[in-house]
């Protein structure tokens, strides 16, 4: 289960030296990272999906749990969860 979410989870350094890990899908069309929105920031925005050519300028997680978690929400269904 875990290994179908991990290509969503992208690990980055930030300023301060830390390894965080940001959730998005890579499009190697236009080569930049895609994260889609939750439906509260879509219903504020209007926008369906953040983009960014690097995970860093997407932010991140701390750990590689909470990430995982994360794309399991934004990218998982019904059929998913066992």
């Amino acid at each position: 289960m875990k290994q179908i979410f991990d290509q969503y989870i992208h690990p980055f350094t930030d300023d301060f030296g830390e390894t965080r890990y940001a959730v998005a899908e890579w499009d190697s069309f236009h080569s930049q990272y895609v994260a889609p929105l939750d439906a509260r920031t879509r219903k504020l925005t209007g926008c369906s999906a953040e983009f960014a050519k690097t995970p860093k300028a997407l932010g991140g997680y701390k750990t590689k749990r909470q990430a995982l978690r994360r794309a399991r929400y934004l990218y998982g269904d019904a059929n998913d969860k066992i």
